[in-house]
């Protein structure tokens, strides 16, 4: 299982299509830092995150908090903490960094 980490806003990189377009059933998304945005319920980034088939999203809860998004996020996307971003990444066989 591969964990991929988006930090970058849908609005200002393809970062997210990049990752999208490449990402396998079974694997892991965490929103970090400005990729949070692309959480916000209603965004065409979360309608997209959501019709990627076998493909489970998280957001770092800290950056959600930060940009003022608490409550605004899609159902599809769990809010993580640190501790849960570690596990993640220690429970996955690799980390690929979207930027």
């Amino acid at each position: 299982m591969l964990l991929h980490t988006v930090n970058k806003s849908p609005h200002a990189s393809d970062a997210l299509d990049s990752c999208l377009r490449t990402a396998l059933p079974g694997s892991q998304l965490l929103l970090i830092e400005d990729g949070v945005y692309a959480a916000r319920e209603g965004s065409a980034a979360a309608t997209q995150i959501a019709a990627t088939e076998g493909l489970r999203c998280y957001a770092l809860a800290a950056d959600v908090a930060a940009r003022g998004l608490d409550g605004l996020l899609a159902a599809e996307i769990e809010l993580v903490d640190y501790s849960d971003f570690v596990q993640l990444a220690a429970d996955c066989h690799a980390v690929q960094s979207w930027y």
